[in-house]
């Protein structure tokens, strides 16, 4: 019975290898390999989610060995139930605990099970933009106002250091592997660890676009404490759940009148008629010359009405403010 500690670090493809091992659930079972998740669920249904994960962390060091024996106990429990024989729990956030997992390694290893860890390594020069965006803007764990790269990024790239550790305690158990541009890291990872993992075409992304980036910063700048991603899909616009639509695309709809002899020449018969009927000849025709739409005024003209727009709703909030108050005060 063995079970394989996918550490991270974070940004070398994580995602992309969990969102692999979640789909590929049956495949692996007829392997006799169970995908445990990114929590410790198996342990405590609490340790669920980010929240679970630092209560987890956050727990005495006898604690620690006490979830270690519980684990220990579970999947042995499900290797005599079901036949399973190796069991992975993939996340990232491991790489930078080794202090607080490595009794938690050692105790699941007096107790009979085997461990593997496997982590992967980017170049910093890669690494450090990407967990910039990350843990900077998208995720701002540092309190206080958001912070230039120069600065943000002296403290992520102490991260490498925790490599050094993992070496020194679990020699025998670590496979480092690099991850560099153009890896395809779920068949790298599957590969590495004696698996076969079907993916799609389709490369799993959390970074968002330019502008979005540019919107989470603004919005997270707003607060001293740490925000996480889901308050601004929460409070401003979700765009996992509904893509925002580019300006210039929805313009191209809008105002292009491309086709339109074609159009009226595929329903010649109608014109023909009203031609032949009424003397009204349509047949052959050209379209109306058009203004071309001037996008630069357009973007302008935009602003000017979610300026007004915004205007209005802050009139609106305000009444209801007070009406709420109101009501509150005759309560």
């Amino acid at each position: 019975m063995k079970i394989l500690f996918h550490i991270g670090m974070g940004k070398t493809g994580t995602s992309s290898i969990q969102q692999a091992l979640q789909q590929n659930t049956k495949q692996l079972a007829a392997r006799k390999v169970a995908y445990l998740g990114m929590w410790f669920t198996a342990i405590h249904p609490s340790f669920q989610g980010l929240a679970g994960q630092r209560k987890f962390f956050q727990s005495t060091d006898e604690a620690i060995l006490g979830y270690a024996r519980r684990l220990a106990d579970v999947l042995r429990a499900r290797a005599t139930e079901d036949g399973t024989e190796v069991f992975i729990h993939s996340n990232e956030g491991l790489f930078g605990q080794i202090e607080k997992f490595a009794p938690f390694i050692t105790e699941l290893r007096a107790r009979g099970v085997e461990v593997e860890i496997l982590a992967y390594m980017r170049d910093p020069h890669a690494w450090l933009p990407s967990a910039f965006t990350q843990w900077g803007i998208h995720h701002k764990y540092a309190p206080g106002p958001i912070q230039p790269f120069g600065e943000r990024a002296r403290t992520l790239i102490h991260q490498y250091d925790a490599i050094r550790t993992w070496h020194e305690l679990f020699p025998d158990l670590l496979t480092l592997r690099q991850h560099e541009t153009g890896t395809d890291v779920v068949q790298d990872f599957a590969q590495t660890a004696g698996l076969v993992l079907e993916t799609d075409s389709n490369r799993y992304l959390e970074r968002g676009e330019d502008a979005e980036i540019l919107l989470r910063a603004l919005f997270n700048n707003r607060f001293e404490e740490e925000v996480l991603p889901d308050r601004f899909n929460r409070i401003v616009i979700n765009t996992l759940r509904r893509p925002v639509t580019r300006v210039p695309e929805m313009a191209e709809r809008c105002f292009s009148m491309e086709g339109i002899n074609d159009i009226v020449a595929e329903n010649a018969e109608i014109f023909g008629f009203i031609r032949d009927t009424f003397g009204f000849d349509y047949l052959p025709g050209q379209a109306t010359d058009r203004r071309p739409v001037d996008a630069a005024e357009l973007q302008s003209r935009l602003v000017d009405y979610l300026i007004e727009i915004s205007y209005q709703q802050g009139e609106r909030i305000t009444r209801l403010e007070r009406q709420l108050r109101e009501l509150s005060n005759e309560a």
